[in-house]
């Protein structure tokens, strides 16, 4: 199974949409963000959520929270 075909079954976890994003940005791959906008609204609308990016005491998680954490200061 392809890429495509993947993100039209609604396989993909919010973490790896993500990084197909970013991907599909670098790349101007329309199709590809086209898809990935249609997989998180199905995923939304069956009650799915993406796993917080700040732990509990306020301190992002990943190393992308705390890069985008550090451009907002």
């Amino acid at each position: 199974m392809n890429r495509l075909e993947k993100l039209k079954n609604d396989v993909y976890s919010f973490e790896e949409l993500d990084t197909l994003e970013k991907n599909a940005i670098k790349l101007r791959d329309a199709e590809t963000l086209r898809l990935i906008n249609l997989s998180r609204a199905s995923k939304a609308a069956k009650g799915e959520k993406p796993k917080s990016t700040v732990g509990a005491d306020g301190k992002p998680l990943t190393k992308r929270a705390r890069r985008e954490e550090g451009t907002r200061r």
